[in-house]
This record gives structure tokens, C-alpha cells and sequence, in this order.
């Protein structure tokens, strides 16, 4: 007959196990789990040949690491908290705010004038010049798909180039309302480039993620905080 031996020696020494996400014991060695097995180690080891003073350095060594790791994970952690406390609270201040983020689509809506009358919002945007680019364009795309207007964006030098439409069509019509999308394209060298576009959008309410926080624009779909590139107003 076989007699069952008890092979655990954390629970000999008093080391609780913790359960792992499937049910099976997973054994964790915190801080006060490595000192009982040190002082377990000493108190255990043979007198005439005890523990080599370089595998006592190391082990305490390890204990040293250890310890570090937790503080600094500790102070990571404290840190995160902050930084996104920060962000949510600088976020919240830019709640109806016009603002310039990086995207490619935009929204129309039709305005009422002091006489009654409607007129377009028209649409602000920008675009990243390529180093070289000779020439810059943008198309506003309808949702369905079709180009309504293209306008030149004027390449002075500057690193990022500002554009509008004035939300009418070429023959002096308002465009409809809604979504329009917006494609630059660039000359350099010769050879045509999709440069990144920005387009102008309010600011009405901030969402928490665990990500961040998450700027929720009107009419249009929410960006992250680092999206935005400058407030217009």
C-alpha cells in the first residue's frame, strides 16, 4: 500500500494558496511569504556547512527587487489615476467649445438668420502639407459618395494649411444637411498623396472610458482628448 505524502511545503510553512481563474490552486509568494521561506532556510541549514554568504546577498537581493517592483507599481498605478483625473477635468472645461481634430468628416446644418432666413454653417478644416507638395486640394464627398466641391488649399510654407466651404454647391445652391466627408490629396514630386485631414466640430459633452476621456462632438462620432490640435474658439 502507497501512503499519501504531503508534498506541500507552502502550506507547511504556512503559505495560503490563492485560486487561479479556472479553479486550480496557483501559489503567489508576496512579501511576507518570501521572508518566512529565508528565515525557514536559515533556520533548516546544515551548521557545518551553511549558506554561501553570496547565495544569502542574492536572495536578499531578490527580496530587494521585489520590494521595488511593488512600490513601483504602486506609484505607476497612483499615477495613472492622477493623469486621467487630470484629463477628464481638462476635458470637461472644453465642453461647447469649437475646436479643430483630426478626422475626415464633418458636419452641415442650416442656420436661421436675424431676417428669417436660412443659410449654410459651411465647414472648417485643415490639412497636413507634405514637405514638397507642390499643390493641395480637398474634395467634400456627400454621403453618397458623390465629390460636390473641391476646393485648393493654399500652400505658403505652413506645415498645416486651413481650408472652408461655405456649404454651397457650385451653382450657388445650399447643400443639403448632414455628414459630408472630406479627402485631401497632394502633389509632390510629381506623385499624388493622401495628406491627414482635420475638420472643425463643437464640443458637447466628455464620456469616461478606461482608456480616458472621450470628447463626444455634435453630429459626429467621439475622439480621444490627443485628436484635438487647437481650439478655435
Amino acid at each position: 500500500m502507497t501512503s499519501s505524502v504531503n508534498s506541500d511545503i507552502y502550506s507547511d510553512l504556512g503559505i495560503a494558496a490563492s485560486q487561479g481563474s479556472k479553479g486550480e490552486e496557483k501559489k503567489s509568494l508576496g512579501q511576507t511569504d518570501f521572508l518566512k521561506l529565508l528565515t525557514t532556510q536559515m533556520q533548516n541549514q546544515d551548521p557545518m556547512k551553511p549558506m554561501d554568504n553570496t547565495q544569502f546577498v542574492a536572495q536578499m537581493a531578490q527580496f530587494s527587487s521585489l520590494q521595488g517592483i511593488q512600490d513601483l507599481n504602486e506609484t505607476v498605478s497612483g499615477f495613472e489615476s492622477s493623469v486621467q483625473s487630470n484629463q477628464v477635468m481638462q476635458a470637461a472645461s472644453l465642453v461647447g467649445k469649437a475646436a479643430m481634430v483630426k478626422g475626415d468628416t464633418a458636419q452641415l446644418y442650416h442656420m436661421t438668420q436675424a431676417d428669417g432666413s436660412k443659410a449654410p454653417s459651411g465647414i472648417l478644416g485643415a490639412v497636413d502639407v507634405p514637405t514638397g507638395a507642390s499643390d493641395v486640394n480637398v474634395d467634400i464627398t456627400n454621403s453618397m459618395g458623390q465629390v460636390v466641391r473641391t476646393i485648393d488649399v493654399p500652400v505658403n510654407g505652413s506645415d498645416r494649411a486651413s481650408f472652408s466651404w461655405d456649404g454651397r454647391l457650385k451653382d450657388g445652391r445650399m447643400a443639403p444637411e448632414g455628414n459630408y466627408t472630406v479627402n485631401a490629396n497632394a502633389t509632390v514630386d510629381g506623385k499624388g498623396q493622401a495628406p491627414q485631414t482635420y475638420v472643425g466640430a463643437v464640443i458637447s459633452s466628455v464620456g469616461v472610458t478606461k482608456n480616458g476621456p472621450e470628447l463626444n462632438l455634435d453630429g459626429l462620432s467621439s475622439v480621444k482628448l490627443s485628436d484635438i490640435v487647437e481650439i478655435i474658439n
